[in-house]
């Protein structure tokens, strides 16, 4: 989360700090981005609240119309697989799998339109609705598992089920609104929430009371700078 209080730091200095000017139609922009990325309905079940830092490109269309190509990378927090219990038929009881371990990194790239509700002013804020479509990269590992279908008479913790790590490039929808806060000629703050829909899955661990995944949803909470030329 320190990126995101830094961005926020400075968001703070350019409101306090701002010059002269308005964005205008055919300036384009660079901004950097921090957000809480909140895992939410099944995928909650799997993760945490976790960061997440992006980049976008930007080109004024008009005075209320902003194009926007967007990367986010993001590194998911929480997992509990190592806590969780599962049912073992033999002898009727409960057992964890202390030597589990899980994990999930994402890639994300996407082409935004951001459509504001009133024109973009000389140090004026605007609020927006935006929508975007492009592609969200995945891999997600799991090892450690106690394997919970084996027989005999007491439990044997060296049987483990097979480690995996599953790979996707799935197609993702972005829904959202904002205000962006122009600070000068040359920054803009933006501040926005936003719904994503990634056509990917997560296998289930039903044993573990973890249901498949599908589709990957979040909703985030991000601020960001952008400056333009």
């Amino acid at each position: 989360m320190q990126f995101l209080k830094a961005v926020c730091f400075a968001g703070s200095i350019l409101l306090v700090a701002s010059g002269a000017g308005a964005i205008e139609p055919g300036q384009s922009g660079l901004g950097l981005l921090g957000s809480a990325n909140v895992p939410i309905l099944r995928f909650g079940d799997w993760y945490s609240i976790s960061p997440k830092v992006g980049i976008t490109y930007n080109y004024v269309v008009s005075s209320r119309i902003m194009a926007e190509v967007e990367y986010h990378y993001s590194n998911m927090l929480g997992g509990d697989l190592d806590k969780r219990e599962f049912y073992w038929a033999v002898d009727k009881k409960y057992y964890q799998s202390p030597n589990a371990s899980q994990g999930m990194w994402s890639h994300s790239l996407s082409a935004n339109g951001v459509v504001h509700l009133k024109p973009l002013q000389e140090e004026g804020t605007a609020p927006y609705l935006m929508g975007g479509v492009g592609f969200y990269g995945f891999s997600h590992e799991v090892e450690g598992l106690i394997f919970p279908a084996q027989t005999g008479e007491t439990l044997d913790a060296s049987i483990r089920l097979e480690p995996y790590k599953d790979k996707w490039a799935a197609l993702n929808f972005v829904l959202g609104g904002g205000l962006s806060i122009v600070t000068s000629d040359r920054y803009l703050v933006d501040i926005r929430a936003v719904y994503n829909i990634a056509l990917g899955e997560l296998r289930p661990l039903e044993a573990w009371g973890l249901e498949k995944a599908f589709p990957i949803q979040t909703f985030g909470l991000t601020i960001g700078l952008k400056y333009f030329w």
